[in-house]
């Protein structure tokens, strides 16, 4: 469990007291993100004036993402000048890197032609407070750790700055030629004082934190492992000496399952699932699954052995093409086929769920042809249709179900995508169902329960209308006329969750498309670098898109940064995904991550040598989210994160945090190379700062001296922060290859520091800095 929050913004919630005065009408709240949240959502039309002057209301309260706001903004900043400037390129890298930012800064040469110029205008930020050594301090005491659902914590999305430019130049020139451009990300998702994300609480209340409901304990009976002993015997051509588990085992596993696994692929209804009554393959594939999380690897792979001969040869009898023609005297059951169907899919998706994940043990390569099962199932069954439904609390359980199995698989093949570089099985222009319910429909204990939760809850949209909301912009509209275009205000925690998925498909299938010679400018086209070629244009849409997406999980009053929050983890993983979203319309990292070679010296070499950034404000703003991403590990500490509560995130924040581990070492070696051209700007260089200051945070005994003795170390030492939360004794192989593969990568970084140091130490001696 996390921490309570810090007392700087719990204590005047707790006196009631409401010092934070919205300056366009009387409401006062108790917290400043509260009024942020107010002042977007209620006065958003009209800019709000921040004064400069001190608040004679209530004295200074630092908030730590103003802190980190003004690392990015480009207002000039008052800082002291105690200290001599330096000219070389870590001039500003200096213990204060207050007194020497503005003589790095000021002015910058002129680029090269050819070079990325840095002329996106970052706006939406209230005036910088200053930046001083103990600002880093401030920052981390004011990070408040999620205690309940709605915790108002450091922002976990990649909010950053609007930018602007047009379709004919990677970089706009002005912001006035800019503005006639396409529109770009509302500023309104930002809070105007600072990147904090506002409270989703109600104005003015509290809601207590309430852990996720463990539900009643799993007991299956020794009738039910009697039959599942007896139908195993109608399936010895398959498996002559099946492993059957004792009831108490049984039972074990699959509450291992529901409390572990299902949260994070929420298809089963569990206030009306019957654990006696589920078909054997389906339970033993769930008991495989649940084996893993109760550290019994020796029990998951005997059942993972016995549910994939018996689902594979159930489907060979009893589903396969050409094999399900009934017996004159045996009536056709549409209803009882298709719901045959979508149980053994079930189980079918948690086979793959064991086999993807490790190399041998069971063999990865088996989810691959798997999963080729489940698509002509799918198929079969209709990739669209869903059961009737009649009005009845049972018939929208059977019907949501079918949805949530589907489009979870959907979700699941993207998964692959991500790990295995191979195409989807099924494309997102397929989909045709609406979004999934909300988790408070989906768990409701009763019928009553469920119809006072749906009377309160708007109508899911179909995907495709979500999806194409996300990449439409109402025009403005007056009071006495409504928008032209339905546009997407929230989603479900699922919804959002499958929406995030179509959206990295589309980017991988976009970037693939542009590696064609024909798509690549002759002059950038290399053989070995997986930079990426998308159009200017074509970013800021889809970028545009993601802005929409983070606005709905907003709104979605179930959503949180919590992976233990009632509601689920699904908003959590999302964020995640959605960090690598942006952090792959940087960087085409899908060809190099060599994930399927199970070689961490492979993927090191190939995320070393096949992917290459250049300095840019995009590539700043990515940075910056992946310093945000690890800050929070950091406060808790790696360690007790890495043995106590990665174990239970999904394996997808794993995927996710290997792409911000390396792009942000990416940014950091180029940040850090000696006479940098153009120089760094304020935003690289207080986002330097920062993460100079994270890392000694971290690192016991390491100084700044040290850190930037030459241009690798420090991107060395953040991988292997990153590699510390995933090298732990964790359940699945695939997650502890990501924690080898990021500590080789800082190997190699470090091999290359050494053989770079006599220069540096020659380079910085001239600073009277010990290299």
């Amino acid at each position: 469990m996390f921490p309570a929050e810090p007392t700087n913004l719990t204590d005047r919630s707790d006196t009631k007291e409401k010092p934070y005065i919205c300056t366009q009408c009387p409401k006062s709240f108790t917290r400043k993100d509260l009024l942020a949240r107010h002042e977007r959502l209620t006065h958003a039309a009209t800019p709000v004036q921040v004064s400069s002057s001190p608040s004679t209301a209530s004295p200074q309260v630092f908030d730590g993402l103003n802190v980190l706001a003004s690392a990015v903004t480009d207002h000039p900043t008052t800082l002291p000048t105690t200290q001599p400037l330096l000219s070389g390129p870590h001039a500003s890298f200096t213990p204060d890197l207050a007194s020497t930012v503005q003589g790095s800064m000021t002015p910058n040469p002129a680029p090269p032609p050819g070079s990325a110029a840095f002329n996106e205008p970052f706006v939406g930020y209230a005036p910088p407070t200053s930046y001083d050594g103990d600002d880093f301090t401030t920052f981390l005491d004011s990070i408040p750790l999620p205690s309940h659902p709605y915790s108002p914590t450091y922002q976990p999305l990649p909010l950053f700055p609007p930018f602007h430019f047009d379709s004919t130049s990677e970089y706009s020139h002005s912001v006035e030629k800019a503005s006639h451009s396409v529109t770009t990300p509302s500023s309104s998702v930002l809070p105007r004082h600072g990147t904090q994300l506002p409270s989703f609480q109600p104005d003015g209340t509290h809601t207590p934190y309430k852990p996720r409901d463990p539900g009643a304990p799993i007991v299956v009976t020794a009738q039910y492992r009697d039959h599942i002993i007896a139908t195993l015997s109608d399936y010895s051509n398959v498996v002559s000496d099946p492993y059957t588990p004792s009831r108490h085992a049984l039972s074990r596993f699959i509450g291992g399952y529901m409390t572990n696994f299902h949260c994070h692929y929420p298809f089963m209804h569990v206030p009306t699932l019957n654990i006696n009554t589920i078909p054997v393959h389906l339970i033993l594939a769930m008991a495989s699954v649940g084996a893993q999380y109760c550290r019994e690897p020796e029990s998951s792979m005997s059942l993972y052995k016995t549910a994939k001969a018996v689902t594979l040869e159930h489907i060979r009898r009893e589903l396969q093409w050409g094999c399900t023609t009934p017996k004159p005297e045996e009536p056709i059951d549409p209803v009882s086929k298709n719901k045959d169907i979508i149980e053994t899919v079930q189980a079918l998706l948690l086979l793959i769920s064991v086999s993807c994940w490790f190399e041998r043990d069971p063999p990865h390569h088996e989810a691959l042809y798997i999963r080729s099962f489940m698509e002509t199932l799918l198929r079969q069954g209709g990739l669209n249709d869903l059961p009737a439904q009649d009005g009845s609390w049972e018939s929208w359980i059977r019907s949501e179900m079918v949805k949530r199995t589907k489009l979870i698989v959907f979700c699941f093949f993207s998964v692959h995508t991500i790990v295995f570089d191979i195409p989807p099985l099924i494309l997102t222009e397929e989909l045709t169902l609406d979004l999934p319910c909300t988790e408070k429909e989906w768990t409701a204990n009763t019928e009553s329960q469920w119809l006072q939760e749906r009377s309160t809850s708007r109508t899911e949209p179909k995907l495709q209308d979500a999806l194409t909301s996300l990449f439409t912009h109402p025009a403005p509209t007056t009071t006495t006329t409504k928008p032209t275009n339905p546009h997407l205000e929230t989603f479900s925690s699922m919804g959002g969750y499958v929406l995030i998925h179509a959206m990295i498909q589309n980017i991988w299938l976009i970037q693939k498309a542009t590696r064609l010679p024909i798509s690549i400018p002759t002059s950038t086209s290399t053989s070995n670098s997986t930079s990426n070629f998308l159009s200017p244009a074509i970013i800021t849409s889809l970028e545009q898109a993601l802005e929409q997406w983070c606005q709905c999980w907003e709104h979605n009053q179930e959503s949180s940064i919590d992976p233990f929050n009632p509601h689920g983890p699904l908003s959590f993983t999302s964020t995640a995904l959605l960090r690598l979203a942006y952090i792959r319309l940087n960087v085409d990292f899908s060809s190099a991550r060599r994930l399927h070679t199970w070689n961490p010296d492979e993927i090191a070499h190939s995320l070393k040598n096949n992917i290459s950034v250049h300095r840019s404000d995009r590539l700043t703003r990515a940075a910056l989210h992946c310093a945000h991403a690890l800050s929070t590990p950091i406060k808790l500490g790696i360690n007790y994160v890495a043995r106590t509560l990665v174990v239970s995130w999904s394996n997808q924040y794993a995927l996710c945090s290997l792409e911000c581990a390396v792009l942000l070492a990416k940014w950091l070696e180029v940040a850090t190379v000696e006479d940098p051209v153009p120089g760094l700007t304020e935003q690289e260089c207080k986002l330097l700062e920062f993460v100079l200051e994270m890392v000694m945070e971290a690192r016991h005994g390491v100084s700044r001296e040290w850190l930037l003795g030459n241009n690798t170390r420090l991107s060395a030492t953040v991988t292997r922060l990153w590699a510390g939360l995933f090298t732990a004794d964790y359940i699945w192989e695939l997650v502890n290859l990501i924690g080898r593969s990021l500590n080789r990568y800082a190997d190699i970084l470090d091999g290359e520091g050494r053989v770079g140091r006599g220069y540096m130490s020659i380079w910085l001696g001239g600073f009277g800095i010990d290299g």
